[in-house]
């Protein structure tokens, strides 16, 4: 029996700076879900169970701390992600419902490569596998966007 896609809220104000996160997300079997704000992406997650959250750093008018929040405890990873000349970089804040503190951030090819394992594990056993760090140097049909959560 196939298990289901893994359910993966990507937070950002525009959405143009996660395009080709949804994409690459897509071709790897997951569901990606858009959220605008962290107020929607809140509401979204008192409303729906999420494998994973990606989420940018810096959004207007929210607070990273509260999403968080809402996070630990539960059986989900949060990464922020934080743009820099040339990309981004990874920063995890919780790993499997246990707060992340003192982390290094990843580059994007190092958090691809956590990224794939994640999937892979959790895909196989429906829970996270443990991933160590590791050194590496459109949009998708199966995509979704809740923007309704965003109106309230």
């Amino acid at each position: 029996m196939e298990s289901a896609s893994l359910r993966v809220l990507l937070v950002d104000e525009t959405g143009s700076d996660v395009s080709h996160l949804v994409n690459y997300l897509g071709s790897l079997g997951c569901l990606p879900v858009l959220s605008r704000s962290f107020k929607g992406a809140c509401a979204l997650l008192l409303r729906e169970q999420f494998d994973l959250v990606l989420c940018k750093f810096l959004l207007p008018g929210g607070d990273c701390h509260e999403l968080s929040a809402l996070l630990v405890g539960r059986q989900v990873s949060l990464f922020y992600f934080f743009a820099v000349e040339g990309g981004c970089w990874w920063i995890p804040r919780i790993y499997d419902g246990q707060e992340c503190q003192g982390e290094t951030a990843l580059r994007p090819g190092e958090f691809a490569l956590v990224l794939k394992e994640l999937i892979g594990g959790a895909t196989s056993s429906r829970k996270w596998a443990h991933v160590p760090r590791q050194r590496a140097e459109g949009h998708h049909p199966r995509a979704s966007e809740d923007l309704s959560a965003d109106e309230h």
